[in-house]
């Protein structure tokens, strides 16, 4: 008897990566799945922390602190960063990156118009956007889908825009993202050239519910080239520098969302990386950077920490 497999010819381009990845995050959307880098896959528990959310906030109006916090996370601001990398091909000297990360759209109503208020107008070379459209896991994408058409119609990019999924995201979400121009790097690499110059820009999909060594191989392809990782969360920041991963770009902490006097976190959402929760951090070769977010998770308060949309500027040196 002639074996079946012997008539298939092995070749990647014949194999739809993305419909391999697409069954088994649909699977693990629905069955409330998380699945952990060194193995294991577990129920997550949302439906649970959505309890204790709608229990502070009640607290929250009770001790007269729920429009404070509501203020606070409307007052979204700019932040300016400077990034030295001594390799960075000369052509993209001064190459600016917009960095938006989870906007949660419909948690604060309105965002949108917030996000592109403050911007202005203002162009960049490239918006890079690290997941989180959804307020919430299994709801529907139409209205995040329309605020996000607002976000790319609103935003004057030289480049256009590359974007990944988050742990609130669906897997569903995809291809209407891509119809209003956005570039989904789902466990993808993207090369964007200027002359005989290029930078690369790799993105991963969730790492903190949904990974996959799909991650992983991805990531491999960094190899000799600028590389810019576009990831959800932190977690897989020492896989990325063993990668050589120039530049890790990624959200997910709220930069703690709610926060003790002085900035510290009351709850960092992080398996691992818990020191890089915000800002500019290095991990030996690799420099990295943890978005607070513009958006709020569950109920839109901040305390002691600030939504922010980040203007990252490449230079060389």
């Amino acid at each position: 008897m002639t074996n079946i497999t012997d008539n298939i010819i092995m070749d990647d381009h014949l194999i739809n990566q993305r419909t391999i990845w697409a069954a088994n995050r649909f699977w693990m959307e629905t069955e409330n799945m998380k699945s952990k880098r060194y193995g294991g896959k577990s129920h997550h528990h949302w439906y649970l922390l959505m309890f204790f959310l709608r229990a502070f906030r009640v607290l929250l109006k009770l001790v007269g602190k729920y429009r404070e916090g509501c203020n606070n996370a409307e007052n979204i601001v700019i932040r300016e960063l400077k990034l030295k990398f001594p390799d960075l091909p000369s052509k993209f000297e001064s190459f600016t990156i917009l960095h938006l990360s989870d906007m949660h759209f419909g948690c604060i109503p309105g965002i949108e118009n917030i996000i592109l208020k403050q911007l202005n107008n203002r162009e960049v070379d490239i918006c890079v956007i690290t997941g989180d459209y959804l307020e919430g896991i299994h709801v529907p994408i139409n209205s995040a889908i329309e605020s996000l058409r607002k976000i790319t119609e609103g935003i004057n990019t030289r480049h256009g825009f590359l974007g990944i999924l988050g742990n609130h995201d669906t897997c569903h979400m995809v291809a209407p993202m891509e119809d209003l121009g956005i570039r989904m790097l789902i466990n993808e690499d993207y090369k964007l050239c200027k002359g005989s110059d290029y930078i690369q820009f790799i993105g991963t999909d969730d790492v903190h519910y949904y990974y996959t060594d799909q991650a992983m191989h991805a990531l491999e392809k960094s190899g000799s080239d600028f590389s810019i990782a576009l990831i959800h969360s932190p977690e897989i920041y020492d896989l990325a520098e063993k990668m050589e991963i120039n530049l890790y770009l990624c959200g997910h902490t709220h930069g703690g969302q709610v926060c003790l006097p002085g900035g510290t976190p009351i709850i960092k959402h992080l398996n691992r990386g818990k020191q890089f929760n915000r800002g500019y951090w290095r991990y030996r070769n690799m420099q990295g950077v943890t978005n607070c977010g513009a958006g709020t998770s569950g109920i839109p308060v901040r305390f002691n920490t600030q939504g922010e949309l980040l203007i990252l500027k490449l230079q060389r040196g």
